[in-house]
Order: structure tokens, then sequence, then C-alpha cells
């Protein structure tokens, strides 16, 4: 997304180092002991321990807020006066058929060993019970900075992103809180802050009501700090994810999963973590399953004269493509499997074909040549002989393809930020050879492709060209309208230590301007080893929301809080269907107004999104 400009002097092998890298050393599993044998530095030490104002063992709510707690990054090496420590009741709202999340975080003056938390059962109305066990209970886990500057200078640097509180240490390395470990306890060293994330789930047939439990945090066997906690449970209901009406378009990447998890690219291993990733997205309502048409789409030609993608790992193609010196052939066949794999976990209907275009690069064909059985990478001229040759004979097979399976309705020709005289071209030879497609085309990129795009995701750039009018025209005409981020704006975004409360407030953004949902253009597109250098060549966390895990995604705080963002615009959706005026109440557009009111999460009001939720939570019971 967004990738120009020129390449920083230097910067050849396309791979942004730290230069502390050669201190880390990160796991998924272990705690970070590496990345904390610098917090016994007296300068580290002295500065933690009056921002603790003790040392003893402390807890506290951050935000002092149990419900607007998981909206800001809790730093590993808090440098300021904390603030929570005297918060001693804990309150949530809810509704019925969502998530919600919470934070505490525990530091002490000594090592801290087997650090958990428990969970009551919440008894409500009528003796009806909240399970205990029902709640999620992950730690957050801190990841090394790489400040080093993007290899585009239009990318928004740590500074612009950061305030200052999400990144803490002493820069070798220092370090943020954004994946969520799942294990049953966690170790944390001295002077060093550990947060214990909350995802409450609650019941689609949960009375409504207040229910009362008790939260205890345990370290080295005793009890450390218990809290009495009240969820209040409002008479409306979320839809279940493979309703939610707001359109999310995550471009997720296979190769990465098979290098991440040590399996062979495409053996059976490889298909059930695609499955299982697969059903993450699902989640979080994911409407478009993402595939390739040709091998590296995202191919780059990089200022320096390098060719290389823009992930780490290239993305191959799912279409096998041959020649034998007279036509081209295709075989769909691992194209199906990925299709089918993926709505079988819930995935679509929606299919995104990528792609006709070649991304900042010359048009080139890959294939393998039947006669050599060598596979040959050619570049060729967009709209010339050769071109036109290959889409002929590639448009019309897919059609005849899709027909047979019934995917074609489904299915779009998909585009990352091509200019508009270049889809023009593209649009006209789809429409002579395959027109079928003339309505099926998706453009993630400026506002200028509108007339071409019937589903057109907007990048911040050109929002505000995409009034309210225009998106209601589009969708009365069927279209789909969507924005992105990327490495840029600066804010919002979801970036690794952006703000946290900016990925619960995208989807607010949606709503507030008329608009169908969010597009973010990397899922997990990881280094080789995220969790020691989490930068390949853009912004940290521009390239993936979610981590690997065991066995599957280990989520994120940004990723987390999308989904809440995404849950409160369903219930928008609910209260403007309920209203059903042609135009939202005042009651809806200050809810709205507030929501959005500050972009930049280092100055807002963490307790914007609350006040805003519950002003819809109170127009879909009233």
């Amino acid at each position: 997304m967004a990738r120009t400009s020129s390449l920083v002097a230097g910067f050849v092998a396309g791979v942004v180092v730290a230069a502390s890298t050669t201190a880390i050393a990160v796991t998924g599993t272990s705690t970070d002991t590496a990345l904390d044998s610098k917090a016994t530095t007296t300068w580290l030490t002295v500065k933690v321990a009056d921002a603790m104002g003790t040392r003893d063992t402390i807890t506290w709510v951050p935000t002092g807020s149990f419900a607007s707690s998981a909206e800001e990054r809790v730093p590993r090496y808090p440098m300021t006066a904390i603030q929570g420590k005297d918060t001693k009741e804990l309150a949530l709202s809810a509704v019925r058929n969502e998530q919600i999340s919470a934070q505490l975080a525990i530091a002490s003056g000594e090592d801290l060993d087997n650090v958990k938390a428990v969970v009551g059962d919440l008894t409500g109305p009528g003796g009806a019970k909240l399970s205990g066990d029902d709640a999620q209970v992950r730690f957050v886990k801190y990841v090394p900075v790489q400040r080093s500057k993007s290899e585009v200078d239009w990318s928004a640097t740590i500074d612009q992103v950061s305030s200052g509180k999400e990144v803490s240490g002493d820069r070798n390395p220092d370090v943020v809180g954004d994946p969520l470990e799942e294990r049953s306890s966690v170790d944390v060293p001295a002077y060093a802050a550990q947060p214990l994330w909350f995802t409450f789930h609650i019941p689609n047939k949960a009375r409504p009501g207040a229910y009362k439990g008790t939260v205890k945090v345990e370290a080295d066997g005793r009890t450390q700090a218990s809290y009495p906690l009240t969820i209040e449970v409002a008479d409306a209901s979320a839809p279940d994810s493979d309703d939610y009406s707001f359109f999310l378009d995550v471009w997720a990447q296979p190769e990465t999963i098979a290098q991440a998890h040590g399996v062979r690219l495409w053996s059976d291993k490889h298909w059930k973590l695609i499955e299982a990733y697969s059903r993450d997205l699902a989640s979080r309502g994911q409407k478009v399953i993402n595939t390739t048409i040709v091998d590296n789409p995202w191919h780059h030609q990089w200022s320096l004269g390098t060719r290389e993608s823009q992930t780490a790992t290239p993305y191959s193609s799912m279409v096998g493509w041959t020649w034998d010196g007279k036509s081209f052939s295709f075989d769909f066949g691992r194209w199906d499997k990925y299709v089918r794999t993926a709505r079988r976990a819930g995935l679509g209907p929606d299919i995104g074909a990528f792609s006709m275009l070649a991304f900042q690069d010359k048009e080139h064909l890959t294939y393998t040549d039947t006669r050599t059985g060598k596979t040959v990478y050619e570049n060729v001229d967009l709209g010339g002989d050769r071109w036109r040759e290959a889409w002929g004979a590639f448009l019309p097979a897919f059609e005849k393809h899709l027909k047979a399976k019934g995917w074609l309705e489904n299915t779009w020709l998909s585009f990352d930020e091509r200019p508009i005289d270049t889809m023009k071209v593209v649009k006209d030879f789809v429409h002579e050879v395959a027109p079928v497609f003339d309505d099926r085309i998706s453009v993630a990129g400026s506002i200028s492709t509108e007339g071409v795009a019937s589903n057109l995701s907007v990048d911040w750039g050109g929002i505000d060209a995409m009034t309210k009018e225009k998106a209601a025209e589009r969708r009365a005409a069927g279209k789909i309208t969507t924005f992105y981020v990327y490495g840029s704006p600066a804010h919002p975004n979801t970036l690794s230590y952006s703000p946290a409360v900016e990925s619960r407030m995208l989807p607010w953004i949606s709503a507030q301007r008329n608009l169908d949902g969010f597009l973010r253009w990397s899922y997990n597109s990881w280094t080789r080893d995220p969790f020691n250098q989490p930068v390949h060549i853009f912004t940290q966390g521009d390239e993936y929301l979610v981590y690997p895990g065991k066995d599957g995604p280990m989520s994120s705080i940004r990723w987390e809080q999308l989904k809440e963002g995404i849950e409160d615009y369903e219930l928008i959706a609910r209260l403007r269907k309920k209203e059903g005026g042609a135009a939202d109440s005042d009651a809806l557009t200050e809810a709205l107004a507030t929501a959005t009111r500050n972009l930049d999460g280092r100055t807002k009001d963490v307790t914007d999104i609350e006040t805003a939720r519950a002003a819809v939570v109170k127009g879909l019971t009233s």
C-alpha cells in the first residue's frame, strides 16, 4: 500500500536492522528475560521505582477505569507516576454476544514468579451466572522496537506515532507491548510492569442486569490483589461475526504461515494452519478470501535498482501458469483448495484475485515453459501484444472455471494502488475479453479510481473527497466503499506502537463517514522472526496485525481493539435500523462526533469511546 518514493541510503538488502538486535533474544513462549536484562541498571531502576512510588508489589488499572483500560498501552518500564493504583472496583458494560477487554497491571521491586489472574463466576439477576471460565486471561508480551527509518520517506516515524508512553526502555533496545500471549502464568522481572489482558465473552442468552464477582491477581502463590467486578449486561445484542455488516478486508499471506511454523509450504500441516488463521479472520467478520493469480503481485522496483518483493517472504501464485510455445494453460487446483479451506473456516463469501497489474514494477508474467520445464520470468508492456495474449487467455479461462465452481458472482479482480490511467487500460481490456467482470473490480487506492471500482477502499489522503452522499450513492448502486491506512498517516493507525485506542476508533470513523468498513494491507506478512526482528521494510506493525502462535495466530492489542470497534459499528448499524430515519438522530450524531473528535490517540480522551458507546446502547434499549 502506497509504497512509493526513494530508498534510504544504505538500505540495499531490503531489511532494517536495529543497532541493538544482537542483544535481543525473544521467543513466543518464554519470559522476556533478555529484553529485561537491563532493567536493573541504576537509572532505569530509579525511574521505575519513582513511578511506582514504592518498591513493594503494586497492581493498578491503566487509565484508572477498567472500562477504558484496554485502550491504553502499558509501558514495560513506567517513567511517570502510575495512575490507577487507587482503583478499588472494576466495572464493565456489555451487550449480549460480544467480547469486552480490559487490563490490570502488576509490578514490583522484586522478581515475581507465576503471576496470573483468577476470575470467579459472576452472579446476576435471578441467580443467573456468567462463568469465570469464559473469561480469557492473556499476558501482554513485549517486543523490541526498531527505530531505523523506513525504506520510504513517507512512512510515519516512531516519534510521530508514539506518545512516549507506549515505548519504554534504554534504547538497547526499547520495547513495546503488543502480542497477547496465551499461557497459564508469567514470571515478571523486578521493576518491569506486566499487564494482564482480560477478555470477557458475554453469552447470547445472558439475562440483562448486573453480574457481580471477583478478580484476583496472584504471584508467588499468594494473592496480591482482589477486586470486586461488576459487568452490567444491557438488553441488546451484537450479531454473530458471520452476520456483521462491517466490510473487513485484511490481506492474509499463506507463505509466512508455513515459514513461521516450520512446516513445508502447501503440506497437510500448512493447510491446517491456514484454516486456523482463517478462523481467526472469520471471527472478526472478514468478508474477503484474498488469493494470488500471479507470482509476487507485490513485486517492487526499488530506487537503487533492486527488484524484490515488498514482503520479507514473497507471495507465490495459487494458479499454475504454463506455456507450450503456442498457448497458455492454467491449473486452478491450489487456488480452489485455498478458497474451499477459507470458506470452511467461515471466510467470504467474496474472493479477491491479485493481480493483473504489478505493484510498483514493470508488468511481468511468470510461467513454466513445458518445452524445457523451466520457470520463465518475462517482462511485458501494459496493453502490449504479449500482455494481451496472456491475460486474454487467462480471463476467459478464469470465468469458465468460476462458473463451473459457482463462484463467479463472488469473485473480484483486485488491484492495489494503481493509478487511474493504468486502471482504464485494464477496465477497457476486461470489458473486451471478459465483460462479466466489468462490475467485479476492486481497488485499494486513490479516489480517482472511484468510477472504475465497484469495490473501492480509499486511502486516507482521499477520504474527505468520499463524502457521505457519494458513499450512499455507491451503496444504493450495490457498490462497496471502505477506507484504509498503512505506514501513514501517523494517526489514526494500527502500528505496533500506535496508541491502542486508535484501533478501536477506526470502525467508528467508518460509521461516522457513512462507509462500509475498513481495509488493511497485511494481516501476517511477518519477518522471519517478528519477536526478535519485527521490521522488514515498513513502519513496525504495518506488515502484520497478529503474530505466529503455537498452533495458529497470537493476537495483539490492536487486533482485539479492532474487533471491539467492529462490534461497536454493528451496534450503531442496529440503532440506525431502529431509528429508521434518513438521517441520524441528534444523540447518535453526537456519539459519533465524540468517538472521532480527536484522531490522535496520544492526546485523545480514552473515555470518548466508552461515552459514545453508552449513548448507542442507551438508544438501543430505550
